[in-house]
């Protein structure tokens, strides 16, 4: 594990600074192939992730097992205030996981994690994408029996 990846997931905030100010390269997998992007949106660590992003850290990288971004780990772990500096980033809110096809908001959606869904849908996720089986976000809500969340897609689609 890089010495950069071992003070993220401590949450150790100042130490990670002093890593990047000392020339830590904050796209550097670890030996998992873990991104320290990705790892540092799932857990919300949120002073870490706003260090990486300020030094430049690469919104794309993705986790090495379903190739999903750092918006898609927060998403996913109800990250609402790591997707917000995602977001502020320029991190792409439409990408679809490769092998199902998800967005972010389909994560959230899957965890039920209404602030997240507020917030995707506020910075304009695209709902006309389907995941790899052909659902929309409003199916795949429909398909969770996520009510609050379905009538929140339906509003923004004006229906």
């Amino acid at each position: 594990m890089t010495a950069l990846m071992n003070a993220i997931n401590k949450n150790n905030a100042s130490l990670v600074q002093q890593l990047i100010e000392n020339g830590a390269d904050v796209n550097e997998l670890d030996s998992n192939q873990d991104a320290p992007l990705v790892i540092a949106a799932y857990k919300g660590y949120n002073q870490v992730l706003k260090s990486l992003l300020e030094a430049g850290a690469d919104v794309r990288a993705v986790d090495p097992g379903m190739k999903a971004t750092a918006l898609h780990a927060a998403a996913y772990a109800g990250r609402t205030e790591a997707a917000k500096l995602l977001i502020e980033y320029h991190i792409d809110i439409n990408k679809q996981g490769p092998y199902n096809g998800y967005t972010a908001l389909h994560d959230a959606i899957w965890q039920d994690n209404v602030e997240i869904v507020k917030l995707l849908l506020e910075a304009g996720a695209d709902l006309s994408l389907l995941s790899n089986d052909g659902k929309s976000a409003l199916d795949f809500a429909r398909g969770k029996g996520r009510k609050e969340i379905v009538g929140l897609i339906e509003g923004r689609l004006g229906k």
